[in-house]
């Protein structure tokens, strides 16, 4: 979660953190103190393992020093801003938009606040197959293009066009919420129940990445590359932790009434759609609902 952190120099942090605190300064109504500005500044460099991305992170601070109208220890709002939901996160980021956002924008706030990176998603052509998209989905892009065209040759389009066609019919004044529901009918990333993900022990890995990673989980829903499947295995941590190699007995018992199976290839618990078709919402819900609560159940106190 942390990678685009971890492998900036220090320079590069700076550069951002002055190009986007003058950028954002500039229209606050905070009157800023220069030595709390230059103070803040100082933190932030210094500041490792961020939750978020330096911009983020950045936009969320002025954000909040907006809402309190002053400026507020950079270690003070820190606390706050690691206590938001990535669902909270991403509303106060957009805030800073006026929520008028346009595309290049979703993507970014998206892959600061989550670490997803959506264009990687349309350029692999991985993700919700792009065949199952709704008739909302169909009838945005139809009514952006202004023209008939053919579901298929929708179908055809990379999954960032479709975005852009659809985000057309609302003319960039989207909420959180429009936003998320249309990553999710479009890319099939649910953002709000990734953000429900943390601190439940359960890691997320589709679309050819990591969708949800702390250090402390235990188990991984891993799904493919067209979401048509689903596998589950401990992680190294719950390995350790619990001398165990393999998916522990309750959770075998508990995803099997979903339909689960035991896989010698994938050494994990596994499941494929029948029908050929991206697993739906509800059924993702289900098996990461399950493995939730065999955890809170029986190994509450390893994460």
């Amino acid at each position: 979660m942390f990678h685009w952190f971890k492998k900036n120099k220090k320079g590069s942090m700076t550069i951002i953190i002055t190009v986007l605190s003058l950028a954002i300064i500039g229209a606050c109504t905070v009157g800023p103190d220069k030595a709390e500005a230059k103070s803040w500044k100082s933190e932030m460099n210094q500041t490792k393992d961020l939750k978020y991305s330096v911009e983020a992170t950045v936009r969320l601070y002025i954000q909040l020093c907006k809402k309190e109208k002053e400026w507020l220890a950079f270690s003070d709002a820190l606390e706050k801003i690691d206590a938001l939901s990535k669902v909270e996160a991403m509303d106060l980021y957009l805030e800073s938009y006026y929520k008028k956002v346009k595309p290049r924008d979703i993507i970014e706030i998206v892959n600061g606040v989550y670490g997803i990176d959506l264009e990687a998603v349309s350029d692999l052509g991985v993700g919700k197959q792009t065949s199952t998209y709704s008739d909302e989905v169909l009838g945005l892009v139809r009514q952006a293009l202004d023209e008939e065209v053919s579901d298929e040759d929708i179908s055809n389009m990379e999954k960032v066009e479709v975005m852009d066609l659809y985000w057309k019919a609302f003319d960039g004044k989207m909420s959180g919420d429009e936003i998320r529901k249309m990553i999710n009918a479009i890319f099939g990333i649910n953002l709000a129940g990734i953000s429900g993900l943390e601190g439940t022990g359960v890691a997320l890995f589709s679309k050819e990445q990591w969708i949800s990673h702390y250090e402390d989980d235990l188990f991984v829903v891993h799904t493919g590359a067209d979401d048509v499947d689903v596998w589950v295995y401990p992680t190294d941590h719950f390995k350790e932790q619990t001398g165990l190699e393999e998916n522990p007995r309750a959770l075998e018992v508990a995803l099997t009434a979903l339909g689960f199976e035991y896989s010698e290839e994938k050494e994990a618990l596994y499941y494929a759609n029948p029908t050929g078709k991206s697993v739906p919402d509800n059924f993702k819900g289900q098996t990461l609902g399950t493995i939730i609560g065999v955890i809170k159940e029986n190994y509450k106190d390893l994460n």
